[in-house]
């Protein structure tokens, strides 16, 4: 009888051990799985407060200590992000909003010039960098709100929209005039969606304060300021950038003598002026303490007559015969920003952010107007809103993407 069994037996472990082991197996893939498809970037070096989490070195974290890269929140910090007292763990990891003066490890700095570093694991391509810091007087006790906050980033990085490396490192001068436990708090902005990220450092930061540190000089004078473009109703400056030992925040634009705009870049276009009138512009640059450089030499420049159809956004051109559109046809040439209107290939695009030499039916920089039905096309990107037709059938982009077939991606939905 025990020779008959103990077969029986062997085969019903053997059934057993395979299962756990498949059973096994596919949690361990569906772990990784999840992890890939939330992954995204964190502060490497110094450690940031999630990244401490992951290492076991912070306790009772939660959920972050397996997924450090996904403290993702809508963007344009300070005046959209995280409410106050959730910025330290983006509105999404609870444990993470927790402050007092011993609840963090910290990690040991001195002011000054200091490398930080991000792991990225899904490299988006990016508007920039920030680097705030806490206040000489904030609150250790209390969890972060923005009131805590420098008003203005101590580090900025513009990163124009490129996709950056997986591994991206930035010098940046910590202040020197604060010792003690403060908090730094990186933001990365994304260019292609609304979004961005944040990691929180906890610092026990080290400065004597006997010698006072030397102080930056003021940017120097934009120079070459000219206008290579005017319409009816506006006129594209541009100029050549500032040369500064600290990163210029932005460019200040004056309209007889009036603040008319500011950007962050080298070139701005000043609309809802009166047709042929000369206008009188100067430009100052602003670095990111709020020094200011001297004004640029004065530019006098005069817009077009009515009759020249300067009237139109982005350029002095009429709609072309690709189409019936009134709007200005795409320029290789032309400086296109936030809400400007082109028509191309006979379909009309509106800017999303600063662009130039950007295709409009290839690039995340413009928005197919709605209303508007396209064949779908693999290389064109879509935001949400966007509808196309795709073997027969009008499908609506719930969100931005590319390349993804509208038959077969939950991102796009039948209209």
């Amino acid at each position: 009888m025990n020779l008959q069994t103990a077969p029986r037996r062997s085969n019903t472990a053997s059934t057993l051990f395979m299962a756990l082991g498949a059973l096994a197996f596919t949690l361990l893939l569906s772990i990784v799985l999840s992890e890939s498809a939330s992954a995204h970037g964190y502060m490497e070096s110094p450690a940031s407060r999630a990244l401490l989490c992951k290492d076991k070195q912070n306790t009772n974290c939660g959920a972050v200590q397996y997924e450090p890269q996904s403290l993702e929140a809508i963007g344009g910090f300070p005046k959209s992000g995280p409410a106050d007292g959730q910025i330290t763990g983006a509105g999404i990891f609870k444990e993470l909003y927790e402050q007092t003066n011993t609840r963090w490890k910290k990690v040991n700095m001195t002011g000054g010039k200091q490398t930080f570093t991000w792991k990225l694991t899904a490299a988006h391509v990016s508007d920039n960098w920030r680097y705030y810091i806490t206040k000489k007087d904030w609150d250790p006790s209390k969890p972060l709100t923005r009131a805590n906050l420098e008003p203005e980033p101590f580090c900025y990085i513009d990163y124009k929209g490129a996709k950056p490396p997986f591994t991206v490192s930035h010098e940046c001068n910590v202040p020197t005039d604060r010792s003690g436990y403060h908090l730094i708090l990186g933001v990365w902005e994304i260019a292609d969606t609304v979004n961005a990220f944040y990691q929180v450092i906890d610092v026990n930061l080290t400065n004597d304060g006997s010698t006072p540190q030397p102080q930056p000089e003021p940017p120097s004078a934009p120079g070459k300021l000219e206008s290579a473009l005017q319409t009816a109703k506006s006129i594209v400056l541009s100029w050549l950038p500032s040369s500064s030992e600290l990163k210029i925040q932005k460019y200040d634009v004056y309209r007889d003598g009036v603040l008319c705009g500011s950007t962050a870049h080298t070139t701005i276009t000043d609309e809802g002026l009166l047709a042929d009138k000369a206008y009188t512009y100067t430009v100052r640059a602003v670095d990111v303490n709020g020094k200011t450089s001297p004004l640029s030499t004065p530019l006098t420049v005069r817009t077009l007559k009515e009759e020249n159809g300067g009237g139109n956004e982005g350029g002095g051109h009429n709609g072309g015969e690709n189409g019936n559109s009134q709007l200005p046809q795409w320029d290789t040439k032309i400086v296109y920003l936030k809400g400007h209107k082109v028509q191309y290939k006979g379909l009309e695009y509106e800017a999303q952010y600063w662009t130039q030499n950007n295709a409009p039916d290839a690039s995340a920089a413009w928005k197919l107007l709605s209303n508007v039905t396209v064949e779908w096309n693999s290389s064109k990107a879509y935001l949400g809103g966007d509808r196309v037709t795709y073997n027969g059938v009008t499908y609506t982009a719930r969100w931005w993407t590319m390349s993804d077939k509208p038959d077969q991606s939950d991102v796009w939905q039948k209209a």
